[in-house]
């Protein structure tokens, strides 16, 4: 029988870059792509970096994939957000779809309760 192993980890974010491509008509348009790079800290100690290319597919709607490179492997994750105008995305979840080393297995989640350009707080629910 195969046993899952449940797994909660929370995390902050300090951001290392942002960086945004206009692929099409000037100012934000569909296929602009935002790319983002942050450390990881768990409990005040640095966890880990991530990286995350988001797509934009509507006026105010981006997709989004990205990877946490933590201690014991990497996680993968993805999702769809569409925002209000001018405001940075908070308190939605990210799909969890898979990962490397110990979290080769992973599924589950993400919860994001806060994003800037500077940070965020989040907390991985995985399954593995």
């Amino acid at each position: 029988m195969d046993v899952k192993r449940k797994e909660v980890i929370s995390l902050t974010s300090t951001g290392t870059g942002t960086t945004v491509v206009d692929n099409g008509t000037p100012g934000r348009g569909i296929g602009d792509q935002i790319i983002i790079t942050a450390n990881l800290f768990r409990g005040g100690v640095s966890y880990g970096t991530e990286g995350a290319v988001c797509t934009r597919v509507a006026a105010r709607t981006t997709h989004c994939t990205g990877t946490f490179s933590l201690p014991r492997g990497q996680v993968t994750w993805q999702h769809l957000q569409t925002t209000p105008a001018g405001a940075p995305p908070s308190d939605f979840d990210l799909a969890i779809t898979g990962g490397t080393g110990a979290y080769a297995t992973a599924r589950g989640h993400a919860h994001v309760a806060s994003i800037s350009e500077s940070g965020g707080a989040l907390t991985l629910y995985l399954v593995h």
